[in-house]
């Protein structure tokens, strides 16, 4: 399996983790998780949202100036477990390309151990924002 390199050194990082460095590692992705920009506050219509999760999740993407994908994320900050997660995705793909993106397997995540630090419900929640960030990067990639 290969993953673009920024996420596969997060996989490789969380692989060596114990569970406790595992929440730890985690609640640090969701604590530096950027707040949604400005200019997408006012457009959530316009947001995939992600019904996999029992967390309200929101998802939009747009190229950066080297025709990558950027990823920005709606979720709320009590949400710190669902926010770390997807701290991962958005720090591992933010600048793929589509192909890239595109070739992420669903269960990328298995080396990681996650299940030692979170629930199946939770880690049901993550595929499917990755599910939801492929949709949204293959939209972007057609404007």
């Amino acid at each position: 399996m290969t993953l673009p390199a920024k996420l596969q050194e997060i996989v490789d990082d969380f692989a060596s983790m114990s569970r406790e460095e595992k929440l730890e590692t985690l609640i640090a992705y969701a604590e530096s998780m950027p707040d949604l920009p400005e200019r997408f506050k006012n457009e959530r219509e316009k947001m995939e949202p992600v019904p996999e999760c029992m967390t309200p999740v929101f998802i939009i993407a747009e190229k950066d100036a080297n025709g990558g994908i950027v990823f920005h994320l709606d979720i709320p900050k009590q949400s710190p477990t669902v926010r770390g997660l997807a701290s991962i995705l958005t720090n591992g793909l933010n600048g793929c390309t589509l192909e890239e993106i595109l070739s992420v397997p669903a269960d990328f995540y298995m080396p990681m151990n996650l299940q030692e630090a979170v629930s199946q419900q939770r880690l049901n929640g993550f595929i499917g924002v990755l599910a939801h960030m492929k949709q949204v990067a293959v939209k972007v990639s057609a404007e």
